[in-house]
C-alpha cells in the first residue's frame, strides 16, 4: 500500500474529477471526505478480497441484534496506521482532518455490552485470519436520539443513512421472505471489518427488507393512498429502529417480524455461501460455526433445522444435532425483561411454517425427554430454543454460570473487548507513555510487559500526568458541549450504562446524595472533590429509567445551586451516549462505577474498557470479578450473590424495615422526601413508593452504607498516587487475561 502523503493527495484529486468535477482549490470538506474514504475503501478492497479467497478449514458466522463499531473512517485510518500521512495531505490540501472526521455520522448499530462483545469478536476473528460474515439488521434510525429537555428524556429519531454510508456496498443477490402474508425482499449491503494490523478483513452484512409490491395501484387510482401503501409501509419498518417499545401487542409483533426477517435471512446467506464454497450441504456441521449473541436471533435455530429437514431431507434427530454441532449461544442480558416468550399463535401468524417446524421439533425433544420443552402453555420460550438446540449455552460470568448448575450446555466465556477502538486509538497520551516504556501497542503479550514497571516509581508519576491532561481535555470538552465547569484536581467517578433498575443508578444518586447533605449539615467535613459522570439512555417505555434519569437531573441541578458544596460535588450528564463520546470520556476516568446488583450482573465491558485507560473499579460482588484465577484490586462493596439470592428465595429482606433501622438510608431518604421542589424540582416520592411498592428488588437500600464507606476509602487513597496507580497497574494486568483469541480457540 501506498502511504505517501502526495499519493494519498494525488488519488483524493481523481476521485474529486470522477465523482465531482472539481480540483481540490475548490472542492467541499463532504466532497473530500467522500473523496477519502474512497481511496481507504481502495486499499481495504484489495486485501479483502484475499481474504475471501484464504482457504480456511471453517467459516465464521455472528447473529447478533447489536454492533458497536464506532466511525469507520476511525477505525480504518487507525489500523492503516497512516494518521499522520492523511493529516499531513490534508493540510496541504487546507481541510481540518477532525473536521473531515465529523463529515461521518457514526454507524447507528447498537447501543450496549452486546454492540460491544460482538464488534470485538468479528474483530478478533479478523485478526486470528479466521474468515467470518458478522450479520446485522441494517437500521435506518438505529437506537433512539437522546436529548435532555426540562430535566427529562426526549427522544428523537435520526436518519443515519441519510447521506448513504461510505464504507457499504450492495450485494446483488437477494432472498424473497414470506411475513404475515406480506412477500419481502433482503437486501444485503456489505462492510469491511479490518483486522487490527490490516492485513485481514471480515465482512458486517446488513440486512434491509424491501417491498416486492410496493404500490397497489387499484388503491392508489382510487384515492385511497394509505391502503395503496400499506405493504410497503409494513415492510419496510421491519429495519427502520433497532429496539422499539414492545409493551403492546403492536410493539411486540413488530419486535417479532424483525427477528424473523433476520433470522431467516442469515441461514439462507450461511446455506447458499456453503453450497457455494463446497459445493453441497455435506459437511455442513464441520465447515461452519455460528455464535448465537443473546435472544434475539433465536429463529436462526429453528430455520436452520427446517432447511435441514425440508429441503434437504434429514431426519429430525440428526438436524438437531447438526445445530448442536453448528451453534454456541452467547448469553448478555440475563434480566426477567429481556426474557422473550411469544404466543405459537404469533408466530403462526408470521410464518406459518416456522410454527410447524416448532412444533416438529418439539415433540421430538419431547421423545428424548419431557423436561425438553420449547413450547408451555402456548407460548414459544427463545431462551429454551438456545438451551436446547445449541452446542454450548455460554455466560460471560462466572458466577452467574455456577449459579445455574442445573441448567445443560451451561459454561461461560471470557470476553474480551475492542482495545485499539475504546483505547489505543482514543487515548493518545497513554499510547505514547507506553511506547516510551517500551510497550509499543496494547495487544496481550505487549501488556504483559507492564509486569516489570508495576513499581516503577516514575511510571507512576508519568502516568499520573497523563490522566490529568486527559482530564483537563475533557474538562474543556464538558464546558464547551454542556456549559459545565468541572474541576480536572476532583477524581472523576464515572458509569456509563443503558437506565435499568439492575445498574442501579438510583443507587449512585442517594450515595451522592447522602454526601450532599452531610456536607450541608457539616461545611467542615474533608471530602475529596469528586465529579460524577452519568450517561445512558432509558428505553422509551421504562417508566423507572426515565425517573432515574430525572432524579439524576434534579440532583444535580440542587447542587450546582450550592455555591459552597458545588466545589465539592459536581454531577454530568453526558446525553446520547455513542461510541465516540465514551471514547473522549474513557481516558479521563479516575474511578469506574459498576453498581449492578451481583444477581443480574452477567458482564460490563465498560469496566475493561476503563481499566484499560488505566482506571481503578469499584463494583459490586458479582459479574467478572472471580472469572479469573487471577486476583484483581477492585474496591468491592455490598453483599455477594449468594447473599441476594438467598435474600430472594427465603424472602427475607423487608424494605420499609430497612428503611427504618438504617440511619444512613432514612437520613437521606427523609432528606430528599422533604426537599422543596425549587431546589430539588423533582418528585422523589414516586421513586420512593416504587422501591416500598416491589420491596426494593434491587437492594438499593441494601447496599447503601457500604457503598458511601467504600467510596470514602477511595477517597483517602485518591490521594495516595503510588498507592491508587499500584492499583491501575494491577487491575490492567488482570484484565489482559479477558482474551477474545481464546474463545474463539475453543
Amino acid at each position: 500500500m501506498n502511504k505517501d502523503k502526495e499519493y494519498i493527495i494525488k488519488r483524493i484529486q481523481s476521485f474529486l474529477y470522477s465523482f465531482y468535477a472539481k480540483n481540490t482549490k475548490n472542492a467541499r470538506v463532504n466532497e473530500v471526505y467522500d473523496c477519502l474514504c474512497r481511496y481507504l475503501m481502495e486499499v481495504i478492497g484489495k486485501t479483502w478480497v484475499k481474504s475471501k479467497d484464504l482457504e480456511n478449514d471453517k467459516d465464521y458466522y455472528i447473529l447478533s441484534f447489536e454492533y458497536l463499531p464506532g466511525k469507520f473512517i476511525d477505525r480504518n485510518i487507525h489500523r492503516l496506521k497512516i494518521k499522520d500521512q492523511i493529516i499531513e495531505a490534508l493540510d496541504e490540501l487546507g481541510f481540518d482532518f477532525d473536521e473531515i472526521l465529523a463529515c461521518e455520522k457514526e454507524a447507528d448499530l447498537g447501543v450496549g455490552d452486546i454492540g460491544i462483545g460482538s464488534s470485538a469478536l468479528i474483530n478478533e476473528l479478523a485478526n486470528q485470519k479466521k474468515r467470518a460474515v458478522a450479520y446485522a439488521l441494517r437500521y435506518e434510525n438505529g437506537n433512539l436520539k437522546q436529548k435532555i429537555v426540562d430535566g427529562r428524556q426526549v427522544e428523537y429519531s435520526d436518519f443515519w443513512l441519510e447521506q448513504g454510508s461510505n464504507w457499504e456496498h450492495k450485494k446483488s443477490f437477494s432472498y424473497l421472505l414470506e411475513i404475515d402474508g406480506r412477500k419481502s425482499k433482503t437486501i444485503a449491503y456489505d462492510m469491511p471489518i479490518l483486522s487490527d494490523n490490516a492485513d485481514f478483513v471480515n465482512t458486517l452484512r446488513l440486512f434491509k427488507s424491501e417491498v416486492v409490491d410496493a404500490i397497489n395501484i387499484e388503491d392508489f387510482t382510487r384515492g385511497d393512498f394509505l391502503k395503496a401503501y400499506d405493504n410497503y409501509i409494513n415492510i419496510s419498518s421491519i429495519n427502520k429502529f433497532l429496539y422499539i417499545d414492545d409493551s403492546t401487542y403492536e410493539g411486540k409483533f413488530l419486535r417479532l417480524k424483525q427477528e424473523y426477517f433476520y433470522a431467516v435471512s442469515a441461514i439462507r446467506d450461511i446455506f447458499r455461501r456453503h453450497n457455494k464454497r463446497h459445493g453441497n450441504i455435506k459437511g455442513i456441521e464441520n465447515n461452519i460455526k455460528i455464535f448465537s449473541h443473546d435472544i434475539h436471533p433465536s429463529l436462526a435455530l429453528i430455520e436452520f433445522i427446517r432447511i435441514l429437514t425440508r429441503e434437504y431431507g434429514y431426519e429430525m434427530s440428526k438436524a438437531i444435532d447438526m445445530s448442536r454441532m453448528v451453534f454456541d449461544h452467547v448469553a448478555f442480558s440475563i434480566t426477567d425483561d429481556s426474557v422473550e416468550d411469544y404466543d405459537i399463535e404469533m408466530i403462526r401468524r408470521i410464518n406459518p411454517e416456522i410454527k410447524d417446524a416448532i412444533i416438529e421439533i418439539q415433540k421430538n425433544l419431547q421423545i428424548i425427554s419431557p423436561e425438553l420443552s420449547i413450547i408451555k402453555n402456548g407460548k414459544v420460550s427463545f431462551r429454551n430454543i438456545n438451551k436446547y438446540l445449541s452446542g454450548d449455552y455460554n455466560y460471560l460470568s462466572k458466577i452467574i454460570a455456577e449459579a445455574r448448575e442445573n441448567d445443560i450446555n451451561h459454561s461461560y466465556f471470557n470476553y474480551g473487548t475492542d482495545r485499539i477502538l475504546y483505547s489505543s486509538s482514543s487515548n493518545v497520551g497513554l499510547s505514547n507513555l507506553l511506547r516510551d516504556y517500551g510497550i509499543n501497542s496494547f495487544a496481550y503479550e505487549k501488556i504483559e510487559k507492564i509486569k516489570k514497571i508495576q513499581n516503577n516509581e516514575s511510571f507512576f508519576k508519568d502516568l499520573d500526568k497523563v490522566k490529568y491532561n486527559n482530564k483537563c481535555r475533557l474538562a474543556k470538552i464538558v464546558e464547551n458541549s454542556l456549559g459545565d465547569v468541572i474541576n480536572p484536581y476532583s477524581m472523576y467517578d464515572i458509569q456509563l450504562s443503558i437506565m435499568h433498575e439492575s445498574k442501579r443508578q438510583i443507587l449512585n444518586c442517594l450515595a451522592i446524595a447522602y454526601k450532599y447533605y452531610m456536607l450541608k449539615y457539616n461545611s467542615n467535613l474533608k471530602l475529596t472533590p469528586t465529579t460524577y459522570i452519568f450517561s445512558g439512555k432509558a428505553n422509551e417505555g421504562y417508566f423507572m429509567a426515565k425517573e432515574t434519569i430525572k432524579f439524576i437531573i434534579a440532583l444535580k441541578k440542587m447542587i450546582d445551586k450550592d455555591k459552597f458544596i458545588r466545589e465539592k460535588i459536581k454531577i454530568v450528564f453526558v446525553e446520547d451516549l455513542n461510541v465516540e463520546k465514551i471514547k473522549r470520556v474513557l481516558p479521563a476516568v479516575d474511578i469506574y462505577s459498576n453498581l449492578t446488583l451481583p444477581t443480574l450482573d452477567n458482564q460490563n465491558f465498560h469496566i475493561l474498557n476503563a481499566i484499560f485507560n488505566m482506571s481503578n473499579i469499584i463494583s459490586t460482588k458479582g459479574g467478572i470479578i472471580d472469572n479469573l484465577d487471577v486476583s484483581n484490586s477492585f474496591y468491592t462493596f455490598g453483599a455477594d450473590f449468594d447473599t441476594i439470592q438467598k435474600l430472594d428465595i427465603e424472602n427475607s429482606y423487608n424494605a420499609n424495615e430497612f428503611y427504618y433501622n438504617s440511619e444512613i438510608v432514612k437520613f437521606t431518604i427523609d432528606n430528599l422526601l422533604n426537599e422543596s421542589y425549587d431546589n430539588f424540582p423533582y418528585n422523589f416520592k414516586i421513586i420512593y413508593d416504587q422501591l416500598l411498592m416491589y420491596n426494593d428488588s434491587f437492594k438499593i437500600f441494601y447496599d447503601l452504607e457500604d457503598l458511601v464507606n467504600t467510596r470514602s476509602k477511595i477517597e483517602n487513597e485518591y490521594l495516595d498516587i503510588d498507592k491508587w496507580t499500584k492499583r491501575q497497574v494491577e487491575n490492567i494486568i488482570w484484565a489482559n487475561n479477558f482474551r477474545l483469541d481464546e474463545v474463539i480457540s475453543k
